[in-house]
């Protein structure tokens, strides 16, 4: 009976992951799109809040951790630095999403590994076997086929999406190397930079954007729809956050990156079903042969010095 209690509770922690993982990119472009609510910087606020309080929670009550805490002053040392990357990632690729679609935002995060793999190299000096550069090959080939072949394209909408890999991958390497010496879990390290996040972009919404959101809210004329639609994006931000430390306390890494993969084209399905944006033939097969790099990539490479 414990083994299929703990059988539901796995598939429920991974359905919730994958789910998540789908729906956050467009629920976002839905509050752009069905809202014409684009404050990418006040929604990003709005998931942070959401997060903190719920790893907060989760932490503190559910644990019970409190007595086990990072000093705060370590915190701003460790954690601050590479949750500056973060914060430029996700508004990057928030911004990104009001000039190009999910599916075509999805498309060029999968080129992920190529910017983490240049970014090891230079700022780690790591070198890698034959397999790592081999698997570039179609991971780029790929990715520019996929370009070349978007209907909806937008060069600044791409290029902040491209942004906001380079910044996740330097967010990967500097949290590495800053807490190399630390034993901390994801949901821990998540509760530890959310109010950094909520920091950040609640002080460059209240720069960039003023009040026009709270304009835009009360100018609509059923708030609550709206209200409930920025909620429901945070709500799964919040889910994707803690799902996706508990797919790898449940599957192991492995199991883990396969979920990760494998919503890279539920979500690219997800968005024309739900914008009716076009997707050519071409461009699905240039994502498949960069899904084939990725793959590659994973399976094979290796650091050989370092």
């Amino acid at each position: 009976r414990v083994e299929s209690k703990s059988g539901v509770v796995g598939c429920m922690v991974v359905l919730s992951n994958f789910g998540s993982s789908i729906l956050l990119v467009n629920s976002v472009k839905y509050l752009y799109t069905q809202y014409s609510f684009k404050f990418p910087l006040f929604v990003a606020s709005a998931h942070m809040a959401l997060v903190w309080m719920a790893t907060a929670v989760f932490v503190h009550l559910v644990r019970g951790d409190s007595n086990n805490m990072m000093p705060i002053r370590e915190r701003c040392s460790k954690v601050l630095p590479f949750t500056a990357f973060n914060a430029m990632s996700i508004a990057c690729a928030n911004v990104a999403l009001m000039m190009i679609y999910p599916s075509f935002h999805e498309m060029i995060q999968s080129t992920t590994p190529l910017f983490t793999l240049i970014a090891s190299i230079l700022v780690d000096g790591k070198w890698y076997n034959n397999w790592a550069f081999l698997a570039m090959v179609p991971l780029c080939s790929g990715a520019a086929i996929s370009s070349l072949n978007e209907v909806n394209f937008s060069f600044l909408g791409s290029l902040l999406s491209l942004c906001a890999v380079v910044f996740r991958a330097l967010k990967t390497l500097l949290q590495g190397r800053l807490l190399c010496d630390q034993k901390v879990d994801s949901i821990t390290l998540c509760y530890y930079m959310a109010p950094f996040n909520l920091a950040l972009f609640g002080t460059s919404s209240a720069l960039f954007e003023g009040l026009e959101p709270l304009d835009r809210l009360s100018a609509e004329d059923s708030p609550m729809d709206l209200i409930f639609g920025i909620c429901f994006s945070a709500s799964l931000a919040c889910l994707f956050n803690i799902a996706s430390y508990l797919t790898v306390q449940y599957l192991n890494p492995v199991g883990a990156v396969v979920v990760a993969n494998a919503k890279t084209p539920a979500t690219i399905l997800t968005s024309v079903l739900i914008f009716g944006n076009a997707v050519t033939p071409l461009q699905l097969g240039g994502f498949c042969v960069t899904f084939f790099g990725v793959w590659l990539h994973g399976q094979k490479s290796q650091v050989v010095k370092q």
